[in-house]
């Protein structure tokens, strides 16, 4: 039945699963579930409370699903499910769009994966550094697999100044790195929701989500930076270009571009979730677990909603993960 919300799940006794209550069309409803119900409804990228409860007090943007707030987690520990690794994340940094209306973050450019023991297969030029909020670079703005690891190093927290200095911080980049490709691609999940980035990034100047000034001084007055700061970080970074060598976080040589041609640009980045790893604790057969790790009777999951990675994405993990715990549940759940 599409277009029919699940709002709770009715127990017996024994805290057994027997059914739903939904709505469908402004009615309200219960179903009885013979043998149990599967939770296939995702994370919670679209709940700003859970998100700020869970991974950090810190505006995180979003790039997937709306619906995904979270809703199967909340019923599963009103029926007593135990949770598991919450604050684990999969995502990177992206651009706010200035249209506050617009629901998505826009995350980065989709540049080429590595790992630590797979290299990078092709050119994996990348025109940009990012800065906190003091002008200084603090990471590697290409580790392994950027979509699902970028904002790690962007939710450190300074215990003297009691904020979080890199969230937003700035993303730099020059007159040359502007023309190499669109530094965005945007994603989403709503066909009455869309927005393409221009091929050469002018479109963003024009609207504000990047800022275009014509000395490395007028860049860091724009940012609230101090111009000397930003001098010396990015002459560090144009020396190391030339030695193609980052002996501060060892970014790799086939990815690095000086940062000398004017004008320059900027523009700020939050973390971007792809999506949530947390939520209720389950078994071999996809069996919801409680507190004390007994199968909570006739609930099961599947996918995102409590899924089994942790701070590490293992590529393609999530999608065999959908197949083949909903495979696995549902082959348990009708006993075959």
């Amino acid at each position: 039945m599409t277009g029919t919300a699940v709002r709770r799940l009715i127990t017996g006794d024994g805290h057994q699963v027997i059914g739903v209550a939904a709505s469908h069309r402004g009615s309200e409803l219960t179903i009885k579930a013979r043998k149990g119900v599967i939770l296939a409804c995702g994370g919670f990228e679209a709940n700003e409370e859970m998100k700020r409860q869970f991974i950090a007090n810190v505006p995180i943007l979003s790039a997937a699903f709306l619906g995904n707030t979270g809703d199967g987690i909340r019923m599963a520990q009103k029926a007593g499910a135990a949770l598991w690794h919450m604050n684990a994340i999969h995502g990177t940094y992206g651009f706010r769009h200035t249209d506050p209306s617009y629901p998505f973050g826009l995350r980065t450019a989709r540049l080429t994966d590595w790992s630590p023991v797979i290299p990078i297969s092709r050119n994996g030029n990348m025109c940009w550094i990012l800065v906190d909020q003091k002008g200084r670079r603090y990471m590697n703005e290409y580790p392994p697999y950027l979509q699902d690891t970028g904002h790690l190093e962007m939710l450190y927290l300074d215990t003297v100044s009691q904020n979080f200095p890199r969230v937003p911080s700035y993303l730099i980049f020059d007159e040359e790195g502007r023309k190499c490709y669109p530094l965005s691609l945007p994603t989403y999940n709503d066909p009455k929701i869309a927005y393409d980035w221009s091929d050469d990034n002018l479109k963003e100047v024009e609207s504000g989500i990047l800022t275009k000034a014509d000395s490395v001084e007028d860049l860091a007055l724009k940012m609230g930076i101090a111009p000397a700061a930003l001098k010396e970080t990015l002459k560090v970074w144009n020396q190391a270009c030339q030695k193609k060598v980052d002996e501060n976080f060892g970014r790799l040589p086939e990815t690095m571009m000086p940062i000398v041609t004017p004008p320059f640009y900027y523009g700020q980045v939050w973390p971007v979730v792809s999506n949530t790893q947390g939520g209720p604790v389950h078994n071999e057969h996809w069996q919801v677990l409680d507190a004390f790790g007994d199968p909570i009777p006739g609930l099961y999951e599947a996918g995102e909603c409590g899924g089994i990675w942790g701070h590490l994405y293992l590529a393609a993990g999530n999608l065999a993960e959908c197949y083949i715990g909903g495979w696995t549940a549902a082959r348990h759940i009708s006993g075959s």
